[in-house]
């Protein structure tokens, strides 16, 4: 597409136009004069006769017939030269480069400036053999974020003429390499789908300087507030480190959980995104896929798919990426999981062996409440990544998650995995914990699943000897003796007069020893387990 620009306007001055103008046109002109002399000069034909003329010479005897002049920024031809330019018409700087340096072609020209001499980030590329547009959205926290759009060649050459395909940068394939201090765009002649951390870390710091910050944070993650620091310097610092799924609960409103995943996005700008567990479950993975913190907000997982596939999702090492319109590429895979939810029991089911979570129940956020608080936070993020920076480097050689799963044991994690047993799981336990406790002066007992069938479901139809053996041996995990023993079923006569032989199932009686007439010196069990894992 040929464009022809006359621009008759006086050159302006240094105050009117910087090196950093977003008009390529007068950055050009204001700062390429003697680049577009450098230019011209590799053309055939033209010589310089000075500082400030060139001539266009056909042969000798026309030299004196030839002058170009550089006047005040613009190029004149003081009488007819082979270049075509009418005599005594300014020129700009770009009319040269557009006219005759790249023959009378405005995109290439427009082009060159943008992305070969303003360093812009190029709107076309091409991976493998598929064209791409990169089309920048702003979002509401005024991060730009590149989504890429499969263009036809066609359409490009329509647009822009067949002669700017070779302006448009060419990578073999798509990769991502997270890299929040030294980002680098190409990778072995790949893409990078990583985008830049849009952050700079201030000089120095003080206290004062990121107050906001400190005190929320030590809301948020309370007496984990160093584990906290830990958890996002991580990011920061090693972007490629997998981390436990953190989960921020609460059934109450205004306790800072949404800040604080504003905070985390405008943080890490590009590489946070916030969704929802539908997205999760859905064959598009696109949107998260090359995303280094993925946020599911306000979460409730009622799909064991989706449950088994964001656990898979906090370790996994690479993705197939699967977009609309786009053909799928593997590119490894960074992403951290966050969640959010209002419902502190049931959100997800979490094994009791389950290590990958790190859940924590968000109090309330009493006093008078900041409502700038989230601008005043993001206004501190340089000191903030400055006393990141300053803290201890992170030891990854406790565990392959840097948290080693004592460190993360929460009151909220032990809740979330008692509810998430069965409820048969729920109700076995229940009988046996009671059973315990009425006969506390037996150690342990012993039982096979029928014993437990006929102690406490014999007229319940619905529930099969073969079923209770299934969650006494798969999710209540008891130990079975491997000979054949002698034994009262659960140490009840009235299930068997007759001691039974078998390979029963061991039970401890946690409450052994504890004197029933003294009921004050019971401990419950969730009492016993506060602060230890199941």
């Amino acid at each position: 597409m040929n464009i022809n620009i006359v621009n008759d306007n006086p050159m302006p001055s240094k105050n009117q136009i910087s090196v950093n103008d977003i008009n390529p046109v007068d950055y050009y002109n204001f700062n390429k004069v003697q680049h577009t002399i450098d230019l011209l000069l590799k053309i055939r034909n033209i010589h310089s006769t000075g500082i400030n003329a060139l001539t266009y010479v056909k042969n000798k005897s026309d030299e004196a017939k030839q002058m170009i002049v550089i006047e005040n920024g613009y190029f004149i031809a003081k009488m007819s030269n082979g270049l075509g330019m009418e005599v005594g018409k300014k020129y700009t700087p770009f009319m040269m480069l557009q006219k005759f340096i790249y023959k009378d072609n405005y995109s290439i020209a427009i082009n060159y400036v943008i992305y070969e001499l303003m360093n812009a980030d190029r709107e076309y590329i091409r991976v493998g053999t598929k064209y791409y547009k990169k089309n920048i959205k702003t979002d509401r926290f005024k991060i730009k974020r590149n989504e890429l759009k499969i263009w036809d060649r066609t359409t490009l050459i329509d647009d822009f003429g067949k002669d700017y395909l070779d302006t448009v940068e060419k990578f073999n394939d798509f990769t991502i390499v997270p890299d929040n201090k030294n980002f680098k765009p190409i990778i072995g002649g790949n893409y990078n789908v990583y985008s830049p951390f849009s952050h700079k870390e201030a000089e120095t710091v003080k206290d004062k300087d990121w107050v906001w910050t400190r005190k929320f944070l030590k809301h948020i993650f309370g007496e984990h507030y160093e584990l906290g620091l830990k958890y996002i310097k991580t990011i920061y610092d090693h972007p490629k480190q997998v981390l436990p799924i953190l989960v921020l609960i609460s059934e109450t409103r205004q306790t800072g959980k949404t800040t604080f995943v504003d905070w985390l996005t405008v943080l890490f700008g590009a590489n946070a995104v916030i969704v929802n567990p539908q997205d999760i479950s859905n064959q598009f993975n696109g949107t998260y896929a090359d995303k280094n913190l993925i946020i599911i907000e306000e979460s409730f997982f009622d799909s064991r798919g989706a449950i088994e596939k964001l656990k898979n999702l906090s370790t996994q090492k690479t993705i197939t990426v699967n977009s609309k319109f786009i053909q799928q590429y593997s590119i490894p895979f960074y992403g951290k999981i966050i969640i959010t939810s209002n419902d502190e029991d049931k959100f997800i089911r979490v094994d009791d062996v389950e290590i990958r979570y790190w859940v924590r129940k968000v109090p309330e956020i009493k006093g008078k409440a900041n409502h700038n608080i989230l601008n005043d936070m993001c206004a501190e993020i340089p000191y903030f990544l400055a006393y990141l920076s300053s803290l201890p480097e992170i030891d990854t050689s406790k565990s392959r998650m840097v948290f080693e799963a004592v460190e993360l044991v929460t009151d909220a994690l032990n809740k979330v995995k008692k509810e998430s047993r069965s409820e048969l799981h729920k109700e076995i336990e229940m009988y046996l914990d009671n059973h315990c406790l009425q006969n506390s002066e037996i150690e342990q007992f012993y039982f096979i699943a029928l014993d437990i069938k006929n102690k406490f479901f014999l007229n319940n139809s619905q529930i099969k000897a073969s079923y209770i053996n299934k969650v006494l041996r798969s999710e209540i995990k008891l130990e079975k003796m491997t000979k054949t023993k002698r034994y009262i079923p659960i140490e009840d006569m009235s299930l068997n007069k007759n001691y039974n032989y078998g390979k029963p199932y061991i039970y401890k009686n946690k409450y052994f020893g504890i004197n029933n007439d003294k009921p004050d010196e019971v401990v419950l069990e969730e009492e016993i387990n506060l602060d230890m894992p199941f």
